[in-house]
């Protein structure tokens, strides 16, 4: 059964979205030690004769609160509904998306937990080896743009007549035009390509709930065109209903308009950086195409984040925590990173301008209740295979758990694009106490040794925190790291920081000082690992030069450097495609040539031998070694030198004393 009760965060509720509940007319919950079915004699096995919904993945079947396809799995099984999941079918024949049948209600599609040319292909456009997503890791599992692939496949095996909604972060970051870094041009909304007859984004639970709800209940798919979180594209915009909305329509400018003009797309990405508030947030319409091809994209209003009752019961339905046993144990490495983990929140308010998570999951937290977190860390606890180390509690950012918004007349009309930069909202409730609390009783769990958290840290949040923040960040750090704590402070100089939307550097060297304190207090050896992203918009090879010599200043050797790799929606990806700033309309520096790319990131990994050649190259281009001339010991140019620059454009830091 499915609740018609309202699931609005604030002020009036919507009408019609469905809560995800624990009612009591449910089915019995399925064994513990059951899949949903991926074959035609595993769903003769539940006595069934046809499924209601099938799922199509890129990934492999892993049933875990970690995986998308089953998440949504196991939502729609817990309402009543017949699911089956055909996981990395062969895109090249119907016959793997066939063998369980036509579903009664629709095919749903997700590329995966990856966009799968981010899963495919390095910043530098390489193609990738591995996937840890596909058992053993093997690589070439699933196409390019996974999610048109599939739904054209699906639509090949079962026609016009069954509905194909698409989902996950492909089609997510994809539900407008956007530039595709991989092809280096604006692309349309992935609706067009893929013929999907809707399109589900941000967490999909409860849109997807309403499309079953609304289909099992004998209601055309061309009625389900005001599904808050879904867009559609329509040959007629009458089609989409907008008439007597109680939302107000944006019509964004034209596919081919922004395809042509790169300032006219940084002003459409201004548009939509603005909508996503699910209390305030416009249709989004926009035309892809002219005449008899016209195609009108129509994007409704977000879906209200999850409660943190909803969110508790997604979290608790009954997932056997492990691969299909179709795959006879084999090693599925994106399994074996969260087997030991507990996602204790959704959402990130951060609004980081080169992450995707805002525009997927969304700006408003998501918290579980303390209560659930601790049941299921005493389930992983009791399991026979656990040694007594829980790898992280956390998610999108770590010590955001419980954080909201405590003004419900602010929230309602509020169009930051983040509570926490350039400075925390006042609004942005900014307290660690429960956080503390919540991993001093974790740790008190029965059969739990050591309790990390390896979720990303926002450290500049814990330091704005003036009542709870230092006892947080001591706990953390004497409890709660593994011996080396990963941080992201991203880059040194101001004007890169800036249009990162992170901290200055400030932040970053007090809590270095407080990480030290608070490990020698401890009695502990410890040590801090920073990351860095080279060629950033904002980003030039001299600032690449300044965060080396702040590097070597420091004594840090990173060995992982990300180098920027725009992905679609986010505001980086859209000063990177246009050369202008979205929300300022100001030029901005962007890294384009590949040899420059390389050169920034071998900077940033100046400890490694081998990047030497590129080292001396970008000095030299610099004007920091004379033609012919070579690094000294330490990467460091020999005396006579041109005196280098510090982040701040000033004389650079001098090296700490030993």
């Amino acid at each position: 059964m499915i609740s018609l009760a309202p699931a609005a965060m604030y002020g009036a509720p919507m009408n019609r979205l469905p809560v995800l509940h624990d009612g009591r007319a449910q089915p019995p919950a399925a064994r513990a030690d059951s899949f949903l079915p991926t074959s035609a004699a595993e769903l003769r096995a539940r006595g069934w004769s046809a499924l209601d919904v099938l799922l199509v993945t890129g990934d492999a079947y892993v049933d875990h609160p970690s995986f998308g396809a089953a998440v949504i799995g196991r939502v729609l099984e817990a309402q009543g509904y017949k699911v089956g999941i055909v996981a990395q079918p062969d895109w090249r024949s119907t016959a793997d998306v066939l063998r369980m049948g036509r579903p009664r209600l629709f095919v749903g599609v997700t590329s995966g937990a990856m966009d799968s040319m981010v899963n495919h292909y390095t910043a530098h456009k390489r193609r990738r080896s591995d996937d840890a997503y596909t058992p053993d890791a093997v690589a070439g599992k699933r196409p390019d743009r996974a999610t048109t692939a599939y739904a054209r496949l699906c639509r090949q095996a079962f026609g016009a007549t069954t509905p194909i909604v698409v989902g996950g972060i492909e089609a997510s970051l994809r539900r407008i035009a956007h530039y595709d870094y991989w092809d280096d041009r604006v692309l349309p909304s992935v609706l067009v390509p893929s013929g999907a007859d809707l399109l589900v984004y941000g967490q999909g639970e409860k849109p997807v709930l309403e499309i079953a709800r609304r289909l099992a209940s004998g209601e055309d798919l061309c009625g389900l065109v005001d599904v808050p979180g879904t867009a559609l594209a329509v040959p007629d915009l009458a089609l989409a209903m907008l008439e007597g909305r109680e939302r107000k329509t944006l019509e964004l400018p034209a596919y081919e308009e922004i395809a042509l003009d790169r300032r006219r797309f940084a002003e459409f990405s201004r548009l939509y950086h603005l909508e996503h508030n699910a209390e305030n947030a416009r249709i989004l319409v926009q035309r892809h195409g002219r005449g008899e091809r016209a195609r009108f994209v129509v994007v409704n209003e977000p879906m209200a984040a999850p409660s943190t009752e909803e969110l508790d019961r997604i979290a608790e339905l009954p997932y056997v925590r492990e691969a299909h046993p179709s795959y006879g144990g084999a090693h599925i490495p994106a399994l074996e990173q969260i087997r030991w983990s507990i996602q204790i929140l959704r959402g990130c308010a951060a609004g980081c301008a080169f992450c995707c998570i805002t525009e997927h999951q969304g700006r408003d937290i998501a918290s579980r209740s303390e209560a659930s977190v601790l049941r299921e860390l005493a389930t992983l606890a009791s399991k026979e295979s656990f040694k007594g180390t829980i790898t992280d509690v956390g998610g999108a950012t770590a010590n955001m758990w419980g954080m909201r918004c405590t003004d419900a007349e602010a929230h309602a009309v509020c169009r930051r694009a983040s509570c926490v930069y350039p400075t925390v909202c006042k609004f942005f409730a900014v307290d660690h106490g429960p956080l503390v609390d919540l991993y001093e009783k974790a740790r008190k769990v029965k059969g739990v040794k050591h309790l990390f958290v390896g979720s990303g840290v926002r450290y500049d949040l814990a330091q704005a925190d003036t009542k709870n923040g230092a006892r947080y960040l001591k706990t953390l750090v004497q409890h709660h790291v593994s011996g080396q704590l990963k941080v992201a402070p991203e880059h040194v100089c101001e004007p890169v920081l800036k249009l990162m939307k992170k901290p200055g550097v400030s932040s970053f060297e007090r809590l270095r000082k407080d990480f030290e304190r608070y490990s020698r207090e401890a009695g502990k050896e410890q040590y801090l690992v920073p990351y860095f992203i080279s060629s950033h918009p904002g980003s030039s090879l001299e600032q690449a030069a300044e965060l080396m010599d702040y590097l070597q200043d420091n004594r840090w050797k990173p060995q992982q450097v990300q180098d920027f790799m725009p992905t679609p929606m986010t505001l980086a990806s859209d000063m990177y495609w246009s050369g202008y700033h979205p929300m300022t309309g100001e030029p901005v520096h962007v890294t384009r040539d590949m040899d420059e790319k390389r050169m920034q990131k071998a900077l940033l990994r100046w400890g490694d031998p081998a990047n030497r050649p590129l080292i001396e190259k970008a000095l030299r281009k610099l004007g920091r070694l004379k033609p012919g001339e070579r690094l000294g010991p330490g990467m460091r140019p020999s005396r006579g030198s041109p005196k280098r620059r510090g982040p701040a454009g000033g004389p650079g830091p001098r090296r700490p004393r030993a």
